[in-house]
């Protein structure tokens, strides 16, 4: 699983004065070069960040306008100041990516030349140990992107049924173990339950034979993963979105998805693939029930592209990724 190597990263603190960071996007060039960023035109980074690809995007040509998407006040303020070399020529959004019609309703855009998700948690939410998404730091189990959320990890760990959370945990995380991991939160849970990340992490490497521990990731990480996708409800979300992308894309306009977990791979295949479809109706239906649907996209990667070995190299944390593009028709 791709993501793992997201979870856990040893980086300094987001208050390091001494040498701040910031999350290192991966295969920018693909990106701009797919979106055709040098032609000019409005583009919007769906997941901006701290701004690592939307910066590029901007570099690319003086005629781009970028309107950037992220859900966390705090990530954005990051990428207003990362941006601020391009003042006038960009604007920065606090929403949910499922809401792009309304975002560019509200800007009087009526349709966008270009549209960028980069669905890899940022390192700046990883490095925060209030945050609750690394387990190599002591903290709240929240895990929410958007901290006005009401549903946080915590709540799943300790009160949600225990068939669903082994669902969760299976299913999310590709976790064999979910069964064993569930039954101990269940034991736990008549002791006072569960409070912080380690405690967490602590539960589930004791839960997991050794002999089974996974090669290079703690025994943590899938389950991690698997309660962050379902706090944030990110396939749902990612389902929503890119359903929605090809109406606000003008006809030749494209849509770059960068993956970097099987269950993220399969759902934008999937979507992208009925959204290229005349019929979407199963090929065994003796005739057409949908309405004769017309494609509106059309895949342009007919494999994903994946990062070269000298990106690998230089960010490790980048083998795992794979972007797809498609193209309004």
């Amino acid at each position: 699983m791709g993501l793992v190597a997201f979870l856990g990263v040893e980086t300094k603190g987001a208050d390091d004065k001494e040498q701040p960071f910031y999350h290192q996007p991966v295969m920018v060039r693909e990106v701009v070069e797919q979106l055709r960023c040098k032609e000019g035109g409005a583009f919007v980074d769906l997941t901006v960040g701290e701004g690592g690809h939307a910066s590029k995007i901007l570099e690319a040509s003086s005629k781009v306008f970028l309107i950037g998407v992220d859900w966390d006040e705090e990530i954005l303020e990051r990428a207003r100041e990362r941006l601020k070399p391009f003042e006038g020529r960009f604007a920065l959004v606090r929403d949910n990516f499922v809401n792009l019609p309304t975002i560019l309703e509200d800007l009087e855009i009526r349709e966008v030349d270009g549209v960028l998700l980069d669905l890899g948690p940022s390192l700046f939410h990883l490095a925060q140990p209030q945050r609750g998404f690394s387990f190599q730091q002591e903290g709240p189990l929240d895990m929410r992107m958007d901290r006005s959320r009401r549903l946080k990890a915590s709540k799943i760990v300790n009160t949600w049924p225990l068939d669903e959370l082994k669902r969760i945990i299976r299913h999310y995380g590709d976790e064999r173990w979910a069964t064993k991991i569930a039954r101990a939160i269940g034991e736990r849970r008549q002791r006072g339950g569960i409070k912080t990340t380690k405690d967490l992490a602590q539960l589930i490497a004791e839960a997991i034979p050794k002999r089974y521990y996974p090669e290079r990731i703690h025994p943590a990480t899938k389950t991690f993963l698997a309660l962050r996708i379902a706090v944030n409800e990110e396939l749902k979300n990612l389902k929503d979105v890119l359903e929605r992308v090809p109406f606000c894309l003008r006809k030749g306009g494209r849509l770059g998805v960068i993956s970097f977990h099987s269950l993220e791979h399969r759902t934008v295949k999937d979507v992208l693939g009925k959204l290229s479809k005349d019929c979407i109706c199963p090929p065994w239906f003796p005739q057409c029930v949908c309405g004769g649907k017309r494609k509106v996209m059309e895949v342009i990667t007919k494999s994903p592209i994946v990062p070269t070995e000298e990106e690998i190299r230089a960010n490790p944390r980048a083998r795992s990724a794979q972007l797809r593009v498609a193209e309004r028709v």
